[in-house]
């Protein structure tokens, strides 16, 4: 990941890193409320985002362009495999991941030979950035006017039940207590 960093700029790995993981976070805030969740992960998964689209820039100066993307690839399943489990939270995971690699296809330098690729360029930077402030505004609209309270499906993504009592204890019930 330090040379994602090296290659990207700090300023720009920087803004991945804080967007991925306010994104991620909303959405987990948003599609499992009082469930508690912590740590950063939507931003780390918008770092693995960022050294996708590093790899699909480089493309062509690659020898078997196909083993990273394979390893890479492999290694994001594995860890949403594990986000089945209790305590890790997938929706920070995939949201992470997909603001990661919208604002990496926006911020990140590429190599553009001639106008038509500079054209291309210049329309992915637009298309990526209005797609992102479009997820962001989706999802402040979901959390304030549309809030999803019951969401009893939601809850499959972030821990599948293998037993009776296996995702029990990701619960926080709020309960006021009367006042003498």
């Amino acid at each position: 990941m330090r040379d994602a960093e090296k290659l990207t700029g700090f300023v720009r790995m920087g803004i991945i890193y804080i967007m991925s993981g306010v994104g991620g976070n909303l959405a987990s805030a948003i599609f499992t409320p009082y469930v508690a969740e912590v740590g950063p992960s939507g931003s780390q998964f918008g770092v693995f985002a960022c050294v996708f689209v590093e790899i699909i820039y480089s493309w062509k100066l690659l020898d078997r362009p196909w083993m990273p993307v394979l390893r890479m690839s492999l290694m994001v399943l594995f860890l949403f495999i594990v986000g089945l489990f209790p305590w890790t939270d997938n929706y920070a995971h995939i949201f992470g991941f997909a603001f990661g690699f919208l604002l990496s296809l926006a911020l990140l330098p590429g190599l553009a030979f001639g106008e038509s690729n500079r054209r291309c360029k210049v329309w992915t930077i637009i298309l990526a950035l209005l797609a992102c402030i479009g997820l962001f505004a989706g999802l402040i609209v979901m959390f304030y006017v549309h809030p999803i309270y019951d969401c009893v499906g939601c809850s499959y993504l972030n821990c599948i039940p293998i037993t009776e009592n296996f995702c029990d204890n990701q619960k926080i019930v709020i309960a006021k207590k009367p006042t003498d």
